[in-house]
């Protein structure tokens, strides 16, 4: 028998059979799923976390207002009709009290915030300002099913509103300034991030 070259030198196959290809298709299909997954979770817990911050900030905030209302003698006070004995924290023009926050006046009943939507313009921007929300970042609006309640939400959701003044959807923090019945409340609603 004749060695020829063919023989001794048998051709090499090069690259993947198709068995091989589909097989690694399959792995990087997979790979790319939990990853997914696991990137939609980081999307929503980073959503959970702003809100959760915003309501903390809030609350701590919240706090200051009070010791300030409880400094000026406020603290057990709403708003009044009159000239409400001519005390020098009430502003006549908005008729509520109000304590000085960084210049800004945040008005305030039974020494905490007035909630946005609860009053007036003024009431409104001022809490803004003093909260550091700019109407680039988040909208207002009010919660019927709770009593007094405002949400604030975040921009992005801004096609929401009536979703979420029904409750149909969830991702916002609700401020309820207190009465004579109930606290202030600051709550994070989070199911649909």
């Amino acid at each position: 028998m004749l060695l020829t070259r063919k023989h001794i030198f048998p051709k090499k196959s090069s690259g993947f059979t198709l068995i091989e290809l589909v097989v690694v298709i399959v792995i990087l299909g997979i790979i790319a799923v939990v990853a997914a997954s696991k990137f939609v979770n980081f999307n929503r817990d980073a959503q959970v976390a702003q809100l959760d911050n915003l309501a903390t900030d809030l609350s701590g905030q919240n706090q200051l207002v009070y010791s300030k209302s409880a400094i000026d003698n406020i603290e057990q006070l709403k708003g009044c009709t009159y000239q409400c004995g001519g005390h020098e924290n009430w502003d006549v023009l908005v008729g509520e009290y109000f304590v000085d926050v960084s210049g800004t006046r945040l008005y305030v009943s039974l020494g905490y915030p007035l909630p946005p939507l609860s009053s007036s313009d003024v009431v409104n921007q001022n809490y803004r300002s003093a909260f550091g929300l700019p109407e680039s970042e988040f909208v207002f609006t009010s919660v019927p099913r709770h009593v007094s309640a405002t949400a604030i939400v975040p921009i992005k959701w801004q096609d929401k509103l009536t979703d979420i003044n029904t409750g149909k959807f969830e991702c916002h923090v609700e401020y309820s300034s207190p009465t004579a019945i109930r606290d202030y409340s600051v709550r994070v609603y989070d199911k649909d991030c």
